[in-house]
């Protein structure tokens, strides 16, 4: 990771006064630096690390139509009526029912 001469000079400011102030963490610091080496970035690897747009809009736009479809399956089904104690649709009053005559 690059930064610039003047954060380059702010860290170099850091580290002599952690040196300064507390030199055990400074040489506890100073080895695990040393047994973990800075690992190069891959060429890529910044570039992946960004979403695209276009990926980020089309996957928002995707899921608000499932979730459109599915509100409409749900809330435009008719209701199917209760069932009566036969297992059958449950059947209207004598009053309530309606006859067509042929």
């Amino acid at each position: 990771m690059s930064y610039s001469t003047d954060d380059q000079r702010i860290l170099g400011e850091i580290e002599r006064g952690l040196t300064r102030d507390d030199p055990a963490l400074a040489a506890l610091i100073d080895t695990l630096n040393q047994q973990f080496p800075e690992i190069p970035e891959r060429p890529g690897a910044a570039r992946s690390a960004h979403r695209n747009p276009r990926v980020v809009a089309a996957v928002v736009l995707t899921v608000i139509a499932v979730l459109a479809l599915i509100l409409t399956a749900i809330l435009g089904a008719t209701p199917t009526p209760p069932a009566g104690k036969d297992g059958s649709p449950s059947s209207r009053p004598a009053a309530m029912a309606v006859h067509l005559a042929p």
